[in-house]
């Protein structure tokens, strides 16, 4: 019995990454001016700011209803008409499926592209196209799932079983019947699971993009900020955290049963009575939201506008790229990646102890990892917008205030992925070493850790490429980054300025994603 070892990297290579992260950690903290000392001095403001929140408006109730369920269907056509795309794009992508790389690269190409552009940003400019309202939200949301949703996909479509695939060659299947016979049946389960996390993503993206003019329960929450009504705010992020813990709760238990399957032996008359209920639960929330969601069309003025952006866009206002006596792209940029690498950075190790609070198998005792579920749940779901607002309260409107709202944020989305790996984890090295009496401290040590650390870096840089996105616009309440001029620049109209700015955004997501995603496959 031949036993397989793990090839570990050079320790000099490991010395010299380490000294890269210290030194760009040391570089974000200086370029973002973060420090204790800062947080420690305006915490007082924090508690004053959470007590204008407290008690909540609970009578503010009655008036959110409306407009959560105007979020709740551009949700679920956002995502259902983005998913309509994105699912044959990912097919296109796939160099398992289709082979021509003329075919492949361009598909790639334009997934990329779109998925670069933050959902916020796709908001602002469709409210200037379209008008205000949920028609801007909707297509949003549409560009916003496809982004998503084509990546995972495809990656999905490229990790299946070739054997099926070289048997239909091999007998001379054409091109449609390897995609209905071979790869469709693989897929379709790992499909509808990330359709049914892609919606759960996309209730939170929905929630501010109202803040742009973008409809829904954002354009809410929007004026009870600019009215100074904190308590109607509070009321509102309580309200969306439990529409939003409760659809976690089913697509979470549905998308175990797509990927597990059922705990228990399920008869092929009930197995499929559920997918005949599930369908048409899907058709009836569908057809709920066509017709309940007024879709306002495109304005008198949309071609002309249209035609003005993509004049600016395809003339972009190269000048901004560097001034050297003041605000560029270049400085704006640089900022937004130390906002995003601090926050990053935050995020990963406050989250530690939560992840393992929530994870199933680390505890006896199911009420502790529910709770710690839930306390994750929460704060995923307060706004970065929000954060933002109450960081800039103690450290005023600068880049501080976006790293330690991007921070905390991330706490709930990336202590989710590190519980769910230590939850998936193979138990038996620890009750192995359990069984010979090793303390918790050396289970974890050798036993738990050793088997997370991949999936906890992978989820990691994973998350820095989503927080890059989300810095880009941070500055439309003065948190830092790009957000600030881009905002300015879409209000003024001016579209060649805003052109170099989304060119800069492409290229630095771009970059990022790349080298993100090539560590991913090496470490993963």
């Amino acid at each position: 019995m031949s036993v397989t070892t793990v090839k570990r990297p050079p320790r000099t290579k490991l010395y010299l990454t380490a000294l890269i992260m210290v030194l760009f950690l040391v570089g974000s903290i200086y370029q973002t001016d973060a420090t204790l000392t800062k947080l420690a001095t305006g915490t007082p403001e924090i508690f004053k700011f959470i007590g204008e929140m407290f008690p909540p408006d609970w009578a503010f109730f009655a008036d959110i209803w409306k407009p959560m369920a105007q979020t709740l269907q551009m949700s679920i056509i956002g995502t259902t008409v983005g998913a309509i795309f994105a699912y044959p794009f990912a097919l296109l992508a796939a160099r398992n499926v289709t082979t021509s790389p003329w075919l492949f690269y361009p598909a790639r190409l334009i997934m990329n592209l779109l998925r670069t552009i933050p959902d916020l940003l796709y908001a602002a400019l469709f409210a200037v196209l379209v008008g205000f309202g949920p028609t801007a939200g909707t297509l949003a949301l549409v560009f916003f799932t496809f982004g998503i949703l084509s990546k995972l996909s495809y990656e999905s479509t490229e990790a299946i079983d070739p054997g099926p695939l070289e048997a239909m060659t091999a007998v001379g299947a054409n091109k449609l019947k390897l995609i209905r016979f071979g790869v469709l049946p693989q897929v379709a389960p790992t499909y509808l699971a990330h359709f049914l996390y892609t919606f759960e993503v996309s209730i939170r993206a929905s929630a501010i993009l109202g803040l742009v003019g973008a409809g829904g329960i954002g354009l809410l929450l929007k004026n009870t900020l600019d009215l100074f009504r904190y308590d109607q705010s509070c009321a509102i992020v309580i309200y969306t955290l439990l529409v939003v813990v409760i659809i976690d709760l089913v697509s979470t238990r549905f998308r175990s049963y797509l990927l597990k399957g059922s705990a228990k032996p399920m008869s092929e008359t009930r197995s499929r009575t559920y997918k005949i209920v599930g369908w048409g639960a899907v058709i009836a929330l569908f057809i709920w939201s066509l017709t309940g969601l007024e879709l306002t069309g495109f304005q008198p003025t949309t071609w002309i506008l249209t035609k003005a952006m993509i004049s600016g866009l395809f003339h972009p206002d190269w000048a901004y790229v560097y001034i050297p006596e003041g605000e560029d792209l270049l400085r704006s940029l640089l900022e937004t990646l130390s906002i995003s690498y601090l926050g990053n950075f935050v995020s990963a190790v406050v989250c530690l102890p939560f992840a393992f609070w929530a994870a199933a198998n680390m505890s006896r005792y199911r009420a502790v990892s529910g709770t710690g579920k839930f306390f994750l749940s929460v704060v995923r779901t307060i706004p970065e917008i929000i954060m933002a607002l109450i960081f800039i309260k103690a450290v005023g409107p600068n880049a501080y205030a976006g790293v330690m709202a991007l921070g905390l944020h991330s706490v709930g989305m990336l202590g989710k992925l590190y519980a769910e790996a230590i939850e998936n984890m193979d138990m038996g090295p620890t009750e192995a070493m359990n069984a010979v009496g090793a303390n918790i401290w050396q289970r974890m040590a050798y036993a738990v850790v050793p088997q997370v650390i991949p999936d906890f870096i992978s989820y990691t840089l994973y998350r820095f490429e989503i927080n890059v996105r989300s810095a880009t616009l941070l500055g439309i309440i003065g948190a830092g980054g790009i957000g600030t001029p881009l905002i300015f620049a879409l209000n003024a109209r001016q579209w060649p300025r805003v052109g170099i700015i989304l060119i800069g955004i492409i290229i630095t997501v771009s970059i990022i994603d790349y080298i993100s995603g090539s560590l991913r496959k090496r470490i993963v």
